[in-house]
């Protein structure tokens, strides 16, 4: 938010600035279109003072020709020559001056084409960074509020909608609290007066009973009375009437924005697209228009046409002077005469036919003056309008800038709270995380556990059939050593030798009876359980002390085989029952990861769930208190008629407090206990929900025990087995 306000802050003081030099430069312009007026008007008055000469130096040769005749023709001849230089010299100055205005006029509209190329490319770039910001804006509220795309210009549509309306509701609800108020007065007025006529009229008894009869009806009789209460629907009707009348004004609104819109585009059809309205606004009467610069350069192109035409005429005359001069050298006297009153004649019909255009000239621009004195008071009067439609419109512009205000700052602070929201439930979130990793590690380092107790026995297994081989080895090259040192031996110690294989032999299975004996015992005693429930193997290491010095006394005095073989099968059997429990015990570990995976997306769905159900507590509350406020509407003029009607019955005072008294109320205890049912049902269907999901979880507990349980069989069974093959193959051997 502070790097958007930091981005408008930059184009404000950027368009400001830009204002700023466009403010000077019509200031220049101006300043340069007065001083061409200026000097304009200058070379007029110096043409006007230019033609008076003329015009006196024209009357005093017309004296001169009365008095002396070849005087006045030599000075006629020099007039000739003045007359012919004036109007020669008179057109080129104004032709000069309206090229270099021209070209004046040229320069400044390349000035303005060129700063408005510079000013349209400012504002396409800060049209693309505008658009990009609100993009991010946009991106940033859609996910705070989890919409995306066209669902999220949809919300902020409504969003604008429902502050509008929501403005709208607020202005009702003062216009409604001051009538509460109103009518809150009244009602304790009316009270006051109950009282002091009860106190008049009947015991201190009845009046002790009353108020508290009233106390306990007020509250009853709300809900029952809304629907007979008048003043509830005259507030309905009020209400349509006020959105009837909204709608009539938004279309209102539409109709003068569309005709603002045509008003617009006379405006710049009339002054132009490159011009600055508040410029035209501060200088005041000052602009000239386009309608009006036409029209005075009209006027200039007709004066210097008429000066066109008149130093042609004079031009003309002082040809036709010359020629009746020439002539007049050889006429006589009275002919002479009556040249010159001839040439009189023209002259003065030329004056009258001047004067005449002249008079018919000023009587045009007179009523074109008249025409534009007309067309201007008009333009005052429709821009006299136009600039009161515009101050209202900023009134309005400005009071809805102030509403814009409040209604932004509203929904930061609903973004407060919505940050404050996903930083609990982000906590919550590391909270479940951090459990989910204890448990995890947990198991982890239970499956370690197993893993280093497999390893272990699996060492113990490969040492211990390491030395069955050596002691295997040990026992056939001991009786190779026996065969050989038999062989020399006499036949007189057979028998002794026979005895001593007999005892031998009973010894043997003496010691493999009482082996059998410990190998039962040790497979009863190697099997334990760990501390997660579980059947596993000792390592058997307090066993292999024995077993080690019966094998060194037997290879000592013979070395049993058949001992050496039970050890065998002892360990393969142990083996075997380990390798089985191990087996057993990786797929507990992945039942129990395939738990914890479902229970954790069970967890992320009722999180899923618990904040959709927060967002529709939340839209439910804030419908319950628009309900609210709603009944607290209804209830207040309610009051007046809840407290009237129990006035009507003073005899039945005393019977208030007594049980009998809530049958003379049946719409108020109806009422309420609906509204106690209404309470009893979502409790009941509260409760029914826990019920299931409690059941539920209890079979699904259920279940995960009974699949342990059977694994724990299968193992214990497979065990058995391999015990009872070792035992039978231990058996046959024997």
């Amino acid at each position: 938010m502070e790097g958007d306000q930091q981005v408008t802050e930059d184009l404000k003081l950027q368009f400001q600035a830009l204002q700023q030099q466009q403010r000077k430069r019509m200031e220049a312009m101006a300043a340069k279109k007065k001083e061409k007026e200026k000097e304009e008007q200058q070379q007029q008055q110096q043409q006007q003072q230019q033609q008076q000469q003329q015009q006196q130096m024209m009357e005093s040769q017309s004296h001169g020709h009365g008095q002396e005749g070849p005087s006045l023709s030599l000075a006629v001849s020099d007039d000739m020559d003045l007359q012919l230089t004036s109007p020669r010299t008179v057109p080129r100055a104004g032709s000069r001056i309206s090229q270099n205005e021209n070209e004046e006029l040229r320069g400044q509209v390349r000035e303005l084409l060129d700063e408005n190329g510079r000013l349209y490319k400012l504002l396409n770039e800060r049209d693309f960074e505008i658009k990009h910001l609100k993009k991010k804006r946009e991106e940033e509220r859609l996910a705070l509020a989890g919409t995306a795309g066209i669902a999220g210009d949809v919300a902020a549509t409504k969003i604008v909608e429902l502050s509008k309306r929501n403005r709208e509701l607020v202005v009702e609800t003062e216009s409604n609290k001051t009538k509460v108020k109103q009518l809150n007065s009244k009602v304790r007025e009316l009270e006051k007066e109950l009282q002091i006529a009860l106190t008049n009229s009947q015991s201190h008894g009845s009046t002790e009973a009353m108020p508290r009869v009233t106390k306990d009806l007020s509250p009853k009789t709300k809900d029952g009375l809304l629907s007979d209460n008048p003043e509830v629907k005259a507030l309905q009707e009020k209400l349509c009437a006020t959105n009837l009348k909204l709608v009539e004004s938004r279309n209102q609104i539409q109709s003068v924005k569309q005709e603002l819109k045509m008003a617009h585009k006379v405006l710049t059809n009339e002054v132009g697209d490159e011009i600055n309205l508040q410029h035209l606004l501060s200088n005041g009467g000052h602009w000239r228009g386009r309608a009006e610069q036409i029209q005075v350069l009209q006027k200039k192109v007709r004066e210097l046409e008429n000066q066109l035409r008149q130093n042609i005429q004079k031009g003309q005359s002082s040809e036709q002077s010359t020629e009746e001069a020439t002539v007049s050298w050889h006429l006589t006297g009275q002919d002479k005469n009556v040249a010159h009153i001839r040439a009189m004649e023209k002259e003065r019909k030329g004056a009258l036919e001047k004067m005449t255009s002249d008079h018919g000239v000023l009587q045009k621009d007179h009523e074109e003056l008249k025409q534009r004195l007309d067309g201007s008071k008009a333009r005052n009067k429709v821009l006299a309008v136009e600039v009161k439609t515009l101050k209202s419109q900023i009134a309005t512009l400005l009071e809805k800038g102030k509403h814009d205000d409040e209604l932004v700052g509203v929904l930061l602070k609903q973004q407060r709270q919505l940050h404050e929201v996903l930083d609990h439930l982000s906590q919550q979130e590391m909270k479940s995380k951090v459990t989910e990793q204890s448990l995890s590690q947990q198991l982890n380092s239970e499956a370690q556990m197993h893993s280093s107790l497999i390893v272990q026995l699996r060492q113990m297994v490969s040492e211990r059939e390491a030395k069955v081989k050596e002691l295997e080895e040990e026992v056939k090259q001991l009786v190779q050593k026996e065969q050989q040192q038999k062989m020399p031996t006499s036949e007189a110690q057979y028998p002794s030798n026979l005895t001593h294989v007999d005892s031998f032999g009973e010894h043997s299975l003496h010691r493999t009876s009482t082996v059998e004996d410990e190998t039962a015992g040790s497979l009863l005693s190697a099997r334990s359980v760990s501390a997660m429930g579980h059947i596993l193997v000792e390592s058997s290491a307090a066993q292999s002390p024995s077993t080690l010095a019966t094998g060194r006394n037997s290879s000592m005095n013979g070395i049993d085989v058949n001992t050496l073989q039970v050890q065998c099968t002892q360990y393969k059997s142990l083996y075997q029952a380990v390798e089985v429990e191990r087996d057993k015990l990786l797929e507990l570990v992945s039942l129990q990861q395939k738990r914890v995976e479902g229970s954790s997306e069970k967890l992320l769905e009722a999180e899923r769930k618990l904040q959709e159900v927060r967002r529709r507590s939340a839209i439910l509350e804030q419908q319950l208190g628009k309900a609210k406020l709603d009944a607290g509407k209804s209830h207040d003029p309610s009051k007046h008629n809840n407290k009237n009607k129990p006035n009507l019955s003073s005899s039945g005072g005393r019977q208030s407090l007594n049980p009998s008294s809530s049958r003379d109320l049946p719409p108020a205890m109806a009422v309420s206990s609906d509204a106690q049912l209404e309470e009893l049902n979502t409790r009941l269907t509260i409760q029914m929900d826990e019920n299931g999901a409690l059941k539920t979880a209890l079979q699904s507990t259920l279940k995960a025990k009974q699949e342990d349980l059977a694994l724990y069989q299968d193992m214990v069974s497979q065990v058995k087995q391999i015990f009872l093959q070792a035992i039978r193959q231990h058996k046959d051997k024997h």
